[in-house]
């Protein structure tokens, strides 16, 4: 990798070895594996190599990277895990070596409403069109960030780069609302992408937004981020409403010959969707009626008694409320057994909070990993 960028800190830290063992535990939950050298680690990382080696002095990371986009993004990784894991304020962490001249994160787009369809009663579709969006065309990382600002607000200000590389919001009436989605159709070359939203009574920012989305309208976009499943001979794909998008997105790409089964809890049979799956994929839709969501066990039952493939040729995905995604996780982990690289269970949303306050509610260490809220 050619390395035209580099850029290095050390991080005062008393317990430097703990935390950095934290950090890289994290990042391989994340399938980001380190290496180690001596005494040193060194990640992959966006196109960015990441090196961390603990000193006397505190914690020392090392980023190169071959633009100042990548430079920029593998500095921000580092930032926000020694933040997290090491408790340590933002100005503790000060950088030396190549700047990063940029106005905007590098992965933020504008993107403009280019057209309005219904998929459901309960769904609708936005297309969007911006340019550069070859990071976000992949298979492997469906998801992204999607930002809103305040209705009523005819010229939002757009997140920008402080003088040490921090991104900086606008506060106040200017605030901006940031949500995950799930990119349910997308083409680089033409310039466009596909999000379906869940439409909710009690909507939240995005959810409110796509209720009155029309052609033209601008909001912004990040990422990409999240895990996806992998793929595997057999497969079970499970969710409500809101994992919708991301079901219908792996099932696509599947190879022909996948075996399995697909679980989809919905309000009603007026919420189901045609969906392209393999032939050998069963699909069972799900309907908790008049049962608000989130408050009945019906998809976690019905998981529970599906017959999970025995060969080691599997795969389980589920995105779903925080409650129904923790009792999943341990049924497949207790129960059926299934490792770490056989499963992914994402809490797509938790009731009664936002996808702020899911992110920092205290039972967030039981919710690995954070994923996507398709509907707020």
């Amino acid at each position: 990798m050619m390395t035209a960028f580099q850029t290095s800190t050390t991080v005062p830290l008393r317990d430097a070895e703990n935390v950095l063992t934290q950090v890289l535990e994290h990042l391989r939950e994340h399938e980001l594996f380190a290496v180690r050298q001596e005494n040193t680690w060194q990640v992959d990382y966006a196109d960015a190599k990441i090196t961390f080696t603990v000193q006397a002095d505190g914690l020392h990371a090392h980023v190169a990277a071959p633009t100042a986009a990548t430079l920029y993004e593998g500095r921000m990784m580092v930032f926000h895990h020694i933040q997290e894991f090491g408790n340590c304020k933002p100005e503790a962490i000060q950088w030396q070596g190549d700047e990063v001249m940029l106005e905007r994160p590098p992965a933020f787009r504008l993107i403009t409403v280019q057209a309005v369809s219904e998929v459901g009663p309960h769904m609708r579709r936005v297309r969007f069109g911006a340019d550069d969006l070859a990071r976000y065309d992949r298979e492997d990382n469906i998801h992204c960030k999607l930002i809103f600002p305040q209705p009523g607000v005819a010229e939002p200000q757009w997140p920008t780069l402080a003088a040490n590389g921090m991104p900086q919001f606008p506060k106040g009436d200017m605030r901006l609302d940031i949500r995950t989605y799930t990119i349910r159709r997308i083409s680089a070359p033409q310039g466009w992408f596909d999000v379906d939203f869940v439409l909710h009574e009690d909507a939240g920012p995005g959810s409110r937004w796509a209720a009155q989305a029309a052609a033209g309208q601008q909001i912004g976009l990040s990422g990409p981020g999240g895990r996806t499943a992998s793929v595997a001979g057999w497969m079970l794909l499970a969710g409500d409403e809101t994992a919708l998008p991301a079901i219908a997105r792996i099932g696509e790409a599947l190879p022909a010959d996948t075996t399995g089964v697909v679980m989809i809890e919905v309000q009603t049979p007026a919420d189901q969707i045609p969906l392209a799956m393999p032939a050998g994929m069963t699909v069972q839709w799900l309907h908790r009626a008049s049962e608000p969501a989130g408050t009945t066990t019906l998809l976690s039952d019905a998981i529970q008694v599906c017959p999970i493939a025995t060969d080691a040729d599997r795969f389980v995905w589920v995105g779903a409320e925080f409650s129904t995604a923790q009792t999943v996780r341990a049924w497949l982990r207790d129960t059926v057994g299934l490792g770490s690289k056989e499963q992914l269970v994402v809490a797509y949303w938790r009731r009664g909070l936002d996808e702020t306050q899911m992110k920092s509610a205290p039972a967030r260490q039981t919710a690995e990993p954070q994923g996507t809220q398709a509907g707020a």
